[in-house]
């Protein structure tokens, strides 16, 4: 996964970054999709170095520019990362705790050709 990211830094001629790298490390690493947030306390357990929030959301337009991760966002616009893979992805937000998490479904044919998909449904803690 780490090829990826050193094809696009090539591609778009930027510098190598450490905090860019540890960003995509974590994300890499999850099974669900992250907030800013999370993705700060998992940043600060991986990387000795405190990084500022305009490096977190500079380094992941760059990663959402690369096509390597991308973004959801739930009912309240709060955003959240997770990685681009091959198959299609699909999400449930929680319309009452706006809980984003990734499921494993069976979709079929028509939808394959989505990046992602989303239901609202709500939670198990909600119900």
């Amino acid at each position: 996964m780490i090829d990826k990211l050193q094809q696009c830094i090539e591609k778009k001629r930027v510098n190598h970054s450490n905090s860019r790298e540890v960003i995509y490390k974590v994300l890499n690493e999850s099974t669900e999709c992250l907030s800013v947030s999370e993705i700060v306390e998992f940043v600060a357990d991986e990387y000795p170095k405190k990084i500022s929030l305009n490096t977190i959301y500079r380094h992941l337009r760059f990663l959402i520019e690369c096509e390597l991760i991308f973004m959801i966002q739930d009912d309240l616009k709060k955003a959240y990362y997770c990685l681009c893979r091959d198959e299609v992805d699909v999400f449930e937000i929680c319309p009452k705790c706006n809980k984003v998490k990734k499921i494993e479904m069976n979709i079929c044919d028509a939808m394959k050709t989505s990046e992602f998909i989303t239901l609202h449904k709500k939670c198990k803690k909600c119900l």
